[in-house]
């Protein structure tokens, strides 16, 4: 999928969210005058979807130059990339996306909160640091105490907004807030075929990731802990969500050092990790582990998964979002 770098705004809108430029952001032991101009738009300030749309689609929806199958195509809408709605002609959909503005089958698309869900459970909402060093704060406020601090080029996942502030995950189940301003908003929006095309070739070269044999292993014997009773898919699943965070700057950069982060999974505290391995996991489990190794993934961008809420996408008796 397209992935856009903005900043702090609204897709589609007039209304921009902005701390203004030349403020005083503490980045380092001592503090850094930053000076920001951007002020394009993201789809995670859109506090109403109401005039918004996304793709509900497997792959992508064309969008054409004119309302009829028989119009050319202008590009394509990725699916759960977002979309604001310019009107409605018949059984289509009026629409703009990024640079791309034409028409979409109304059957393809979901509307204002269900775009909304669709689009979170797909892409989630996460932001890069664009500042040297930038400081979580338990409270939003230069004033709040520091809990943190994340890099140039760190991502991070963000849970929601106040004010000039991000709320960011930070740790195993801990929150807090960093400056909106300097970071900015992964945004998935509409794409040329061209464009598409060459993405998507673009990540079937490097989707796969070298691992060794112990690497193998220890993927395997965790997604039978994890999911031993799912279905391939959702064997799968699990895997490339490791995969997901062995590529992400959340987390550490090889599968021996995800699976064993403090606090992550519960087969490894609780010693069924260990019994796996020393036994050596199932069949299917290995075939599901490879598959995940060699860039299959039908979780997207999801870095988390539970069975205990109906969060993001749904793939057998667990979530992953």
């Amino acid at each position: 999928m397209n992935k856009r770098w903005k900043t702090a705004g609204i897709l589609g809108s007039v209304l921009v969210v902005s701390a203004g430029a030349g403020t005083l952001v503490y980045a380092d032991d001592t503090s850094t005058e930053v000076t920001n101009d951007n002020s394009t738009a993201s789809v995670l300030e859109t506090a109403d979807w109401g005039n918004m749309a996304a793709a509900d689609v497997k792959t992508y929806a064309n969008i054409r130059v004119a309302a009829s199958e028989e119009a050319d195509k202008a590009g394509v809408l990725p699916k759960g990339a977002a979309a604001t709605v310019l009107g409605q002609e018949s059984d289509w959909t009026k629409i703009v996306s990024g640079e791309i503005e034409g028409y979409v089958k109304t059957e393809l698309l979901v509307f204002a909160d269900e775009a909304k869900n669709l689009y979170e459970e797909t892409y989630g909402n996460q932001g890069v640091v664009d500042a040297s060093s930038l400081r979580i704060r338990k409270t939003p406020s230069m004033d709040g105490d520091v809990i943190g601090s994340k890099s140039r080029g760190s991502m991070v996942k963000i849970l929601g907004q106040e004010g000039d502030w991000y709320q960011v995950e930070y740790g195993n189940d801990s929150q807090g807030y960093m400056f909106a301003e300097y970071i900015n908003i992964e945004e998935v929006t509409a794409l040329t075929m061209e464009e598409y095309q060459e993405q998507q070739a673009a990540a079937a070269g490097s989707a796969s990731v070298t691992a060794g044999s112990g690497e193998l292993n220890l993927l395997a014997a965790i997604i039978e802990c994890e999911a031993g009773g799912e279905s391939h898919t959702g064997k799968v699943a699990v895997g490339a969500v490791i995969m997901n965070r062995v590529r992400s700057g959340q987390f550490p950069n090889s599968i021996t050092e995800v699976v064993y982060q403090s606090g992550q999974f519960s087969p490894v505290a609780s010693g069924r990790l260990a019994a796996v391995l020393s036994r050596g996991a199932r069949s299917d489990c290995f075939q599901a582990a490879q598959e995940a190794l060699n860039g299959s993934n039908p979780i997207g961008g999801a870095l988390y998964f539970n069975s205990g809420s109906g969060r993001g996408q749904q793939i057998g008796n667990q979530h992953f979002f």
